[in-house]
């Protein structure tokens, strides 16, 4: 949610804390006894690159929650890029994270009036996405959820909050989902807690009753919400605050119950403390205390609540960004304090999934067959597909891809491209460049089959990197200045020498 006025307060995000490299954790926080443990640890990324998730995994969360941005991924109706949800999924697999993808920001051409989240014009269009997301990922994203604060005009497209018009959207949902995957679990919104009740935002607690009376009980296996603390502490009584606080979440369970829902569980898909420059900022200790005594709470009081996410561990987030007050890390990308105490508590805290790293069988993916990436600066026709992200000029890619054991045998890299014409278009594994650079081909239009040696030296267990470059053409071929060689590929991986 975003901050839109007094008390509509909430956002995404988690918490954070100073000092690289020790633990830092209050006596408080060490005292307290680990129970048997029902509830699993996450944390909510945002843009999650293979050094994010590798510090998940090492926090010792077992849950990932990342983004599936529709209009990223479906930036052009009936085309769908996959490159991204296909980096997070690979990468949570090596370290062993469940992922839950929530699903939302429509793309613009499936809603007529601008908005920066808001319902499509459709609901089938939204369902369609639904669906192809969760074929796709079969068996390997465990839950989805569906949307992000609807309770917030904010997040509905600038129209009052509407339960009846969400349940709708969560039913096409629901119904798509379990059709491509019927083994997935539908987790519902995250509701912002506010007081409000009003065009702008209507309190979580009326919102939620009015899902139940609009039928939501039958399209969600798992409630999500955002109980953050805003200035308390996780212990605080409901009345603090006038509501607003840590103990919320009970209220939403009282309402859950009321309606004959107790049997399914409750998701805090995103809990934190902002240590920002709003009213109820904290301070970096009390950050840190907080988040772990939410987490204690959780244990010890509430059975129901099986999954509690951190929000969040993100990098390169502007100052001034709300969501950097909950941020895990400070403005230099550097952990505050609050991750090494997620990281003390969640150590400490019974596993439930086996979260080793592993890398399965086979070649190592590092661009799937059916995502085509175009780098260069010219818009072309078909069989070219628009520039890599909107961007132009898309002179660079970088992938991340994973190896347990790089063993002892060289490997070899083998892509698909499309029509590169530059001579000085260039690859690299790990910031080492391979040779030859890409071969100079003719302006056929079809794709050809390409290898590279890979010295077992410039790989290394666990993360690497690979990057492309495309290169300028040189003067003898100019028309008009410099221009950037254009070339697509697709089918990246990695292979031992036949």
């Amino acid at each position: 949610m975003k901050h839109r006025r007094v008390m509509i307060v909430l956002l995404c995000c988690a918490a954070m804390c100073c000092v690289v490299g020790g633990t830092n954790v209050s006596p408080a926080i060490q005292s307290r006894p680990v129970a048997e443990s029902h509830l699993e640890y996450g944390i909510h990324t945002l843009r999650a690159d293979g050094e994010l998730l590798q510090m998940v995994h090492d926090a010792g969360a077992r849950w990932v929650v990342e983004l599936f941005s529709w209009r990223e991924i479906a930036q052009w109706r009936g085309e769908y890029d996959w490159e991204y949800p296909d980096a997070v999924v690979r990468g949570a697999e090596f370290y062993g994270l469940k992922v839950a993808a929530r699903l939302d920001q429509q793309p613009a051409w499936a809603r007529r009036a601008p908005a920066e989240n808001g319902p499509p014009d459709d609901l089938n269009d939204y369902a369609d996405f639904v669906e192809a997301v969760a074929a796709r990922y079969r068996g390997r994203v465990a839950a989805y959820i569906i949307w992000n604060e609807p309770n917030l005009a904010f997040e509905w497209g600038g129209a009052p909050p509407n339960p009846a018009a969400y349940v709708d959207m969560l039913r096409v949902a629901y119904q798509r989902a379990k059709r491509a995957d019927p083994d997935c679990l539908v987790v519902s919104a995250g509701l912002a807690p506010t007081n409000h009740h009003d065009p702008t935002a209507m309190d979580d607690r009326l919102y939620l009753e009015g899902m139940y009376q609009a039928g939501a009980a039958a399209y969600f296996d798992v409630l999500g919400a955002h109980p953050y603390g805003f200035a308390y502490d996780p212990y605080a009584p409901y009345e603090v605050g006038d509501g607003l606080n840590f103990s919320r979440l009970s209220a939403l369970r009282d309402i859950m119950v009321r309606y004959g829902d107790a049997y399914k569980p409750v998701w805090a898909t995103e809990v934190g403390w902002t240590v920002g420059t709003v009213w109820h900022a904290v301070s970096l200790t009390h950050q840190a205390d907080y988040l772990v005594g939410a987490f204690q709470r959780a244990q010890q009081e509430w059975p129901w609540l099986t999954m509690m996410a951190a929000w969040t561990l993100s990098r390169s987030l502007p100052t001034e960004d709300e969501k950097q007050g909950y941020n895990m890390l400070d403005e230099l990308g550097r952990p505050r304090p609050v991750y090494f105490a997620f990281r003390e508590l969640a150590r400490r805290a019974p596993r439930s999934l086996d979260a080793r790293p592993r890398q399965q069988a086979g070649p190592v993916e590092i661009l799937a067959s059916d995502v085509t990436l175009h780098l260069g600066d010219s818009e072309l026709p078909p069989p070219w597909r628009p520039l890599r992200k909107g961007a132009n000029p898309a002179d660079t890619w970088e992938a991340d891809f994973y190896i347990l054991d790089p063993g002892t045998e060289d490997w070899t890299l083998y892509a698909e491209l499309m029509q590169p014409n530059e001579r000085t278009s260039t690859v690299y594994i790990n910031g080492q460049r391979l040779t030859p650079n890409l071969p100079v081909e003719d302006y056929s239009r079809t794709w050809t089959a390409h290898t590279w040696h890979v010295p077992i030296n410039l790989l290394r267990p666990g993360l690497n990197r690979l990057q492309l470059q495309v290169g300028m053409d040189l003067p003898d071929y100019q028309q008009t200045g410099y221009v950037w060689d254009d070339v697509q590929i697709r089918h990246v991986f990695l292979a031992h020498l036949p």
